[in-house]
């Protein structure tokens, strides 16, 4: 995939690009004296977990025990990238600034998010690849996609955190298990969590076959 100095290069880009819609959530509460939108620092912050943890894993736990923690670390937090996309919800019409600039503001948060979600997805597929083939890499990406978007739906409508999996796991499997046992009753759960894994799966795919398409460089690495 990349050497570590390559590696450490896009985080330092990443970081960069985390300062843009900082810069603007900064000006919004300047300008307006609100602090409205403060909530979306911490969800970037969560978005740079899963980052975080695919570095891990790459470079202190491919070839060691710690692979396994680092790669159920990464799995956890990794909804939490494309799970801003869902804070476009909270748009709404203000008296203190136009609309179209918190448009702008929580699409640059989600856009960030994206990109920290879908380079951890990246990395870890090179990781998948390197140990089990490139056919397996590309099945692990489709399912951790798929589940993410019911990770998204639970984050957003039944107010799971990643953490709970951990600290309160016993009453997060109390809410799944029934709609995993009777989907038809809930089957507005896996409608939005399908609305949501088809939505990932287009824009990795997309963001996956622009070097083909001439959008950007190609270096072989792998698909």
């Amino acid at each position: 995939m990349k050497d570590k100095s390559q590696i450490t290069w896009t985080m330092t880009r990443l970081l960069i690009a985390s300062m843009a819609p900082i810069f603007l959530l900064a000006v919004r509460m300047f300008y307006t004296g609100q602090r409205t939108y403060v909530f979306l620092t911490w969800n970037l912050f969560l978005a740079w977990l899963p980052l975080i943890f695919a570095f891990l894993f790459l470079h202190l736990g491919l070839k060691r025990r710690l692979a396994g923690l680092w790669m159920l670390a990464w799995f956890l937090f990794f909804p939490n990238a494309p799970y801003i996309i869902t804070d476009m919800i909270h748009i709404h019409a203000s008296s203190g600034i136009n609309v179209l600039y918190d448009v702008v503001l929580l699409f640059t948060f989600a856009i960030c998010g994206l990109a920290l979600g879908f380079v951890s997805l990246r990395w870890m597929q090179w990781g998948v690849a390197q140990r089990f083939g490139q056919w397996w890499s590309r099945l692990f990406v489709l399912n951790v996609l798929a589940l993410a978007g019911f990770g998204i739906f639970a984050g957003r409508f039944l107010r799971w955190n990643s953490w709970d999996a951990v600290t309160n796991p016993l009453t997060l499997v109390q809410d799944i298990l029934p709609r995993l046992a009777n989907p038809l009753v809930y089957w507005q759960t896996w409608a939005m969590s399908m609305l949501f894994g088809v939505l990932l799966i287009f824009l990795y795919w997309l963001l996956a076959a622009m070097p083909t398409m001439g959008f950007i460089e190609s270096h072989g690495e792998t698909e």
